[in-house]
């Protein structure tokens, strides 16, 4: 179960970089759970899951995945995540005052069904390892 729970998530990815969120939703479970860090519940449903991804895409985040380990039906990801942030005061095209936004995600995704059924966020790669039980390697 393991890799196809990866080919799921890498799936997902490659589909939210084409902006192609009719796959995404075929890849969510109807009644998806998404776990905020510290969190029960932070995300309720698809449609809430959809929403944000929408959003994220049309702000122009750029994403890449730098890790994608299955345990079993779960799947430990670690991605990047960027963007332009431009100044709304300049409207000059190529800006001297943009700033750049970078982060890093981790989460524990579980895959039921070839569907995504729960997303656990974790504050970085070593955490959602750990809680996965599985070394870093």
């Amino acid at each position: 179960m393991s890799q196809e729970a990866v080919e799921t998530i890498l799936r997902g990815y490659r589909a939210f970089t084409a902006g192609d969120l009719d796959t995404i939703e075929r890849l969510l479970d109807p009644e998806v759970e998404w776990v905020g860090m510290g969190e029960v519940a932070a995300i309720a449903d698809r449609g809430d899951v959809l929403e944000i991804l929408r959003d994220r895409f049309a702000e122009q985040y750029r994403v890449t995945v730098d890790r994608c380990i299955g345990v079993g039906d779960e799947v430990v990801v670690s991605m990047r995540f960027s963007r332009i942030e431009l100044d709304e005061a300049d409207d000059r095209p190529l800006q001297s005052r943009r700033s750049y936004l970078v982060g890093r995600y981790a989460a524990i995704v579980t895959i039921q069904d070839g569907r995504v059924t729960r997303v656990v966020e974790h504050p970085h790669l070593t955490a959602a390892l750990d809680a996965a039980g599985v070394e870093d390697a």
